[in-house]
């Protein structure tokens, strides 16, 4: 089962088309809820959305992430993303350029093969995390955190819309 945190996104439609392709149980919360008792959660997987909104409005998120971390699973898509690198001391700043609609190269590190994979993804946003400490990042421009996953921690989260129709393969990582 997959408890969906939904802040406010046309792009939110997307994943959960992708879910449910899938055939998976999907809980869905929308975030104006100001209290939430969260023993009754059974889901295994918690996805963070994407959204307009800001880390700064993210309380929710963060309760759900500190009763829940290494427990469950967590995916971070863009707004959720950045919520999830700010839980874990990565910097928000503004973009000098905001991104949207642009398509981004994404360049993945394969440690196992000693391989290398770039992909094209689509980015919709004007704020991003910057990172200079990897324990968690996966994949950055520069120092702008494109990818955080740490499998002992059960969590995996990117900036950009894999999603999105025009992202590689159009998948949902």
């Amino acid at each position: 089962m997959i408890l969906f945190l939904d802040n406010y996104d046309s792009f939110s439609n997307n994943i959960l088309k992708k879910i449910n392709f899938k055939n998976l149980i999907l809980n869905f919360l929308n975030l104006n809820i100001k209290k939430i008792n969260l023993n009754y959660f059974i889901e295994k997987i918690i996805i963070l959305g994407p959204g307009p909104g800001n880390v700064e409005n993210s309380n929710l998120h963060t309760i759900v992430i500190d009763k829940f971390l290494g427990k469950k699973k967590f995916l971070g898509v863009c707004l959720g993303h950045q919520i999830i690198s700010c839980y874990f001391g990565y910097k928000l700043y503004k973009l000098n350029i905001i991104n949207h609609g642009e398509l981004k190269k994404v360049i993945f590190y394969i440690k196992k093969y000693k391989l290398f994979i770039v992909k094209k993804f689509i980015f919709y946003n004007s704020l991003s995390c910057l990172g200079l400490n990897n324990f968690l990042i996966l994949s950055k421009n520069n120092f702008e955190i494109f990818i955080i996953k740490n499998l002992f921690l059960k969590i995996k989260s990117f900036q950009f819309h894999s999603e999105s129709i025009m992202s590689y393969k159009n998948i949902l990582l």
